[in-house]
């Protein structure tokens, strides 16, 4: 089978021809049809993950299950299938609990497992969820990292009708989702972005703000009752002057990996409630393919060959397209 290979941090992406795996006791083969480009991969293959070279990267995906192991029943050959971003071990204390994000086990897709980017992959068949015959390859591929991780932070924050939902970084691949899975559960969302990008973003929220001091805007508003982070260092400040007391900050993602410093008495004088939101789980998948599958949420993605894979994956912190990139295996 063909696949891109990674050899080192920031080594150039080298697409190889290796053996097609076999799916053993408890794993299924899956023809990967689609494979979603996250920063996570950009920052796996510059060095900033934990990652065992070689590799072939990537953790969003989905396809066609080609083949499976001794002792499966849950899929079948021919089965649609979304792939979680990793596999756990079913057994751990988060496990037994539904946390399985948390997993003592875990095993990542493209850090400690060959991941996505690849005509084939294995993977436990506990990591796979049956797409609806309505929803295509391409949004399923970015469903288990993107739009799961959302349904999580819905769910830890408790957004719900009527609140003021702020989204940074709003037109990229999680924040132009963020917008529509707020809505989803009634809220009123405003989208933080920059301002070449704002008349995109209007599509999807109900206000837009295309400036760096955003709280100020957001505070004529009547302050926010939740902020999905998806910026991180850059935007974590403002994010915090946007809320009113109380108020929740859902920690999904940062640019930039390095040390950050926050004003600590903003968060105590405010008690603020920051939730750092690392993946979701087996249900936040299966809810948020029934999003998709009931038009709830619209998936934005631009669909690439194969072939631009390294280019769009050296790209990625430039920042120039919106919504999700996603490339037919």
């Amino acid at each position: 089978m063909k696949a891109y290979m990674a050899r080192g941090p920031g080594a150039e992406l080298e697409l190889v021809e290796v053996e097609r795996p076999r799916p053993g006791p408890g794993k299924a083969l899956v023809r990967v049809k689609a494979a979603g480009i996250c920063y996570r991969d950009y920052l796996a293959w510059t060095g900033w993950q934990r990652v065992k070279f070689p590799t072939v990267p990537g953790h969003e995906y989905a396809g066609v299950v080609e083949e499976v192991g001794p002792g499966i029943s849950s899929v079948s050959p021919g089965d649609r299938v979304a792939g979680m971003m990793y596999e756990y071990c079913g057994e751990c204390e988060y496990c037994r609990s539904g946390r399985e994000n948390l997993c003592k086990n875990k095993k990542v897709f493209g850090e400690d497992l060959w991941g996505a980017f690849a005509e084939y992959i294995v993977a436990d068949a506990k990591s796979l969820v049956k797409i609806p015959d309505n929803v295509d390859f391409a949004a399923a591929s970015f469903a288990a990292c993107v739009l799961s991780t959302l349904v999580r932070a819905a769910r830890r924050t408790g957004i719900g009708q009527g609140h003021l939902v702020v989204v940074t970084g709003a037109s990229g691949g999680v924040g132009i989702h963020a917008l529509q899975i707020a809505k989803a559960y009634g809220a009123k969302t405003v989208g933080v972005t920059r301002p070449e990008k704002a008349e995109y973003v209007a599509k999807y929220a109900d206000y837009v703000v295309a400036r760096q001091d955003f709280a100020d805007e957001v505070k004529k508003m009547g302050y926010a009752d939740v902020v999905i982070e998806t910026v991180g260092g850059p935007t974590i400040g403002q994010s915090a002057r946007a809320l009113k007391p109380g108020g929740k900050i859902a920690l999904i993602g940062n640019v930039d990996p390095n040390p950050q410093q926050i004003q600590l008495g903003l968060y105590i004088l405010k008690e603020i409630d920051v939730l750092p939101v690392l993946q979701g789980t087996r249900a936040d998948l299966a809810e948020a393919l029934r999003l998709l599958s009931e038009g709830k949420v619209r998936p934005v993605y631009t669909l690439h060959k194969f072939a631009e894979l390294p280019r769009l994956l050296a790209e990625m912190p430039k920042a120039k397209h919106v919504g999700r990139q996603v490339v037919e295996v």
